[in-house]
């Protein structure tokens, strides 16, 4: 093994105003908050993040094995149980990540989903 690299770098910093942060990454800035805020919360940018990489690194790859695909639609839900006696780690209790492409086959949609899942 090589080595490492860094590939990205994000942070996030603190308001004085409980439950939002300032997160930056190079020169981008935007506002996260607890659930229920005026801003994006962090579980949203969460899953949004996963939705991009979807989105970007699908396209990419569809783009390098030169398949049509004319669009890509990738919506990231997290699922808690709220009931349920909190541990000493915050966890999600399930995630549905949802798929939806336009122009390609359904065998190629599924090898584009089933590449993106194993890197």
């Amino acid at each position: 093994m090589g080595e490492l690299a860094l590939a990205y770098e994000a942070r996030s910093y603190s308001t004085g105003i409980v439950g939002r942060s300032i997160c930056n990454a190079r020169n981008h800035h935007w506002v996260a908050e607890n659930t229920g805020g005026e801003a994006v919360g962090a579980g949203e940018l969460f899953c949004a993040s996963i939705a991009a990489c979807a989105v970007n690194m699908v396209s990419t790859i569809a783009d390098k094995d030169k398949l049509a695909l004319d669009g890509i639609d990738v919506s990231v839900e997290l699922y808690r149980d709220f009931d349920k006696e909190p541990g000493e780690v915050s966890l999600y209790d399930a995630a549905k990540v949802k798929f939806e492409m336009w122009g390609v086959s359904d065998d190629d949609a599924k090898f584009l989903v089933k590449t993106w899942k194993q890197r």
